[in-house]
């Protein structure tokens, strides 16, 4: 069964040529190999194991011979992972699965809300007591205006993994509700006799690869927020993203502040997280960098006209290991270490997990087709990501005075590389 939609927009058609084209820059058309594996059996359902899985169902070879086996979403309020699924990632999901951003909204978001941003805008924030203070806020994606393009979409992790699912179950691609303990385990699940075993869950060593100690911790909180009616107070806007940026103990806490929906929040209408990126041997106090974190949330909330929505059941706490930025080991023969390749920075820092995974997906599955090494292919065509992730890391964490002093002067100039000028890495195509 094919999952392409007859009759897809013109909009649709340039997203899909912008992947084609981003994939064969990467993967070589005129590759002499075929593939070298007659099945695939992934372990995690994630975005990342879904997008590569429907990628390479596309093709005849691969019709009926794709597993993935892992328990099933457990969907709740509670924003565990990412929500800021970038347009250009909307754009190779639907690529990959055959549909359009409108088709994929459906199954993730409340009908008629707009979940969508098309401008990017930034300031700092001073912190006085209880009171949180903005200095001038600038445009750095988008235009005074914003973009016909989305930038980026505010979605629960969890509903996308599971509306993946629904839309793939129509497609050949095996769905197994288990849990996977080891590479035979998992072998044991493959469609044919010289399977590709694919590890797309976040245990490094499930396959028998190789990970090293985390030098760098992320920390994070975010929540859906309700803005009123009228909409949000400055210097929040609608159908905008705003980024604000505060300076405490020598690094700035990254904020981000976005249009959201939710089928189990359907109240909120925004999201709002703060992280902060700290070196895994400094000693830090967990706790206190989380209480002052979820200060900074709600407090940059309130005075925006927002409020967190019943954090109880919705508020989200996590600390969790950033991936190098440069080399990693290679995948295992036989073996595909899919998270692993296309991890690679801070998470929850740069809102850029997302579109990493779709990237890494697309371009992993189509190496795997076209017989090259999917290890490369995926570390190259991610390259730019990882690159604005370190950068970003640099500014906020090396040379935090300095931002923080240039932001003030001119947002525009401050945010000109990488951020402006990596404009493509976050909006749709179309």
């Amino acid at each position: 069964m094919t999952l392409v939609h007859d009759g897809a927009d013109t909009r649709t058609q340039a997203r899909n040529t912008y992947v084609a084209q981003y994939v064969d820059r990467f993967v070589s058309t005129s590759a002499t190999s075929s593939a070298q594996y007659d099945s695939v059996a992934i372990a995690g359902n994630g975005i990342g194991a879904q997008v590569f899985a429907a990628q390479l169902s596309k093709y005849p070879q691969f019709a009926g011979k794709v597993t993935i086996v892992a328990p099933p979403v457990v969907e709740t309020r509670r924003l565990i992972n990412g929500v800021s699924l970038r347009g250009s990632a909307a754009d190779f999901i639907g690529s990959a699965l055959g549909i359009s951003h409108e088709q994929l909204l459906a199954h993730i978001a409340v009908p008629g809300a707009d979940a969508a941003a098309y401008r990017q805008t930034a300031n700092m924030v001073v912190r006085e007591g209880d009171r949180f203070r903005f200095t001038r806020k600038g445009t750095w994606q988008g235009g005074g205006c914003g973009a016909s393009e989305p930038v980026i979409y505010g979605v629960r992790n969890s509903r996308l993994v599971a509306g993946l699912r629904e839309i793939l179950e129509a497609s050949s691609i095996t769905y197994v509700d288990e849990k996977v303990q080891s590479a035979d385990h998992l072998r044991s699940f493959a469609e044919g006799s010289k399977p590709l075993l694919v590890n797309a869950t976040t245990i490094p060593g499930l396959l028998s690869g190789t990970s090293r100690k985390p030098e760098r911790m992320v920390l994070a909180v975010q929540a859906p927020l309700i803005a009123a009616p009228s909409g949000p107070l400055a210097p929040a806007d609608s159908a905008t993203a705003l980024a604000p940026l505060l300076r405490r103990e020598g690094t700035i806490d990254v904020g981000y502040f976005t249009p959201f929906s939710d089928p189990l929040s359907p109240r909120a209408n925004w999201y709002g997280i703060f992280a902060r990126v700290i070196d895994a041997d400094s000693g830090f106090d967990k706790e206190r960098e989380l209480k002052i974190l979820t200060e900074e949330l709600f407090g940059v909330a309130e005075s925006m006209g927002m409020t967190v929505d019943d954090p109880d059941e919705t508020l989200g706490r996590a600390l969790v290991p950033a991936s190098p930025w440069t080399k990693v080991s290679a995948s295992k023969p036989g073996t595909l270490d899919l998270k692993r390749m296309y991890s690679g920075g801070a998470p929850c820092f740069y809102a850029d997990g997302m579109i990493s995974s779709c990237v890494g997906g697309v371009v992993g599955a189509e190496a795997v087709v076209r017989g090259v090494d999917p290890d490369t292919a995926i570390r190259r065509s991610l390259r730019p990501w990882r690159r604005h992730n370190f950068l970003w890391w640099v500014e906020t964490n090396k040379i935090a005075s300095v931002a923080d002093f240039l932001m003030r002067v001119n947002v525009q100039m401050a945010m000109a590389y990488p951020h402006s000028a990596g404009a493509r890495m976050w909006r749709s195509a179309a």
